[in-house]
This record gives C-alpha cells, sequence and structure tokens, in this order.
C-alpha cells in the first residue's frame, strides 16, 4: 500500500501495473473506498506518487462523498425504508399483530412486510427485524443461486458443483480448490442479470482458478457482455448493502 500526505489528509493507494497498459495512467475509486492506479508495468514509482498528488483534491472529494452515501445507506429497519431484491425496488412495512408468535417477513404487492408481535424483544425491537430480514434474504438466495448454477454449469457442460450460501462482506462469491462455490447472500438483492454474472464468474474459475487472459476470454465466450456486467456491479454494489 502507498501513501502520499495532502494537507492534513492521508491518501492510500494501491498500484496494479499491467504488461498490457502502453502509456496511460488511469486512477479510480472503488465503491468501498479503496483508490486504484493502473500503470505500464515499467512505471516509476515518481511518477505514480505525481499524479496521485496531482489528483489529491479530487480524490479527497470525492472520498467524502463515498462516506456520505455510507451514512445514507446505513439502515435503521423502520417503515419506509428501501431494499432491494433481484434489483427490484421495495420499501419496507412493518406491522404488528398480537396473534403472532413468531416474527415473519414476505413480500406483498412490491412491499417488503415484517409482521411481529408488538412486544417483541425488549429494546432490541430493530435489532430483531435486522436478523429476520437478514434470514429472508438468507433464504432466497439459497432458493435462487443454486438454480442458476444448476443452468449455468449445464450450458458449460459442467458437473454442478457443491453451493454454499455465506455472509463474505467484501466478496460476492468463491471458488475453493475443492470446487465448491461459496456465494454472499446480498448479491441477490442485484439485479438477476448481475447474479449471474456473479455465477457464471465462479463457475469458470472451476477450469482457470486465477485471472488470466485465459479465464477472461472463457468467461467473454459464456457471457459476451460480462464487461459491462462487472462494471454495473462495481458501481451499483453498494446499494445491495446493510
Amino acid at each position: 500500500m502507498n501513501k502520499i500526505i495532502f494537507g492534513r489528509k492521508t491518501i492510500r493507494f494501491s498500484v496494479i501495473r499491467s504488461a498490457r497498459r502502453k502509456k496511460t495512467i488511469a486512477l479510480s475509486i472503488e465503491p468501498d473506498g479503496k483508490v486504484l492506479v493502473r500503470a505500464p508495468v515499467n512505471t516509476s514509482c515518481s511518477r505514480l506518487t505525481h499524479v496521485v498528488k496531482s489528483k489529491a483534491e479530487w480524490i479527497i472529494t470525492k472520498l467524502g462523498s463515498l462516506n456520505d452515501v455510507s451514512q445514507q445507506l446505513k439502515k435503521e429497519f423502520v417503515s419506509g425504508e428501501s431494499f432491494y431484491y433481484l434489483g427490484r425496488h421495495m420499501r419496507l412495512k412493518i406491522l404488528k399483530d398480537r396473534d403472532v408468535k413468531k416474527t415473519v417477513v414476505r413480500m406483498c404487492r412490491g412491499r417488503l412486510e415484517v409482521i411481529m408481535n408488538p412486544a417483541g424483544k425488549n429494546g432490541k425491537v430493530h435489532e430483531e427485524i435486522r436478523d429476520v430480514i437478514t434470514e429472508w434474504y438468507k433464504m432466497q438466495a439459497a432458493r435462487r443461486i443454486p438454480e442458476r448454477v444448476e443452468i449455468y454449469a449445464g450450458k458449460m457442460g459442467l458437473k454442478v458443483p457443491g453451493v454454499f450460501i455465506r455472509d463474505q462482506k467484501k466478496i460476492w462469491g468463491s471458488c475453493s480448490t475443492k470446487g465448491v462455490l461459496r456465494f454472499n447472500w446480498r448479491i441477490i438483492m442485484a439485479p438477476m442479470s448481475l447474479v449471474d454474472y456473479v455465477v457464471v464468474h465462479e463457475l469458470c474459475h472451476l477450469k482457470y482458478r486465477n485471472h488470466s487472459k485465459s479465464f477472461w476470454r472463457y468467461v467473454g465466450m459464456i457471457m459476451p457482455d460480462y464487461e459491462k456486467r462487472r462494471e454495473k456491479l462495481r458501481k451499483k454494489g453498494e446499494l445491495y448493502q446493510f
């Protein structure tokens, strides 16, 4: 990890060197706040530092905006908040019913409804709502994602691998050395086109365990527009979190 000092701010950045990049240096900020600098293989450290310093004011402004968005996206789990399921926008509605013994979640007329006993857990109502909504998403992911894996494995002529749904906050999916696929349950909030991209990405790792040119060529054979989907997930991924 590299860094520069700009006024009272410290900007940390990672460098990705590529033989395919001949001249230009590209600077980008990921949705999670990581500053990336992509550069030709032989670019000097002093040149990279100069580029970051020249963009320091823009970087700090952009990072500040991301922090503001992150604060706005924090959920309080109250009626009226926005949630996504397969890219569809839903409003949360909390319903109270004294006859309900166990809190339940359902989709109804474009809403995400939580039905609970008004007594709830003493002082921990929001935590209870968060937990039941999380479990609901995990159940949907466990139902829909294996279906997509089976469909694409069939198209690719692969044996259907084992599939697990996990709480992987920093990645959307992974493929183990034993060929087991794991998916972040949060991806079920994204449109099916993006779910399918993650599924195909991980299935391709059954053949190529790295991100080589051969890997991406294979992904492109199965999903010709994967670059557009990958970029959309990179830009919109912050929405599919809580």
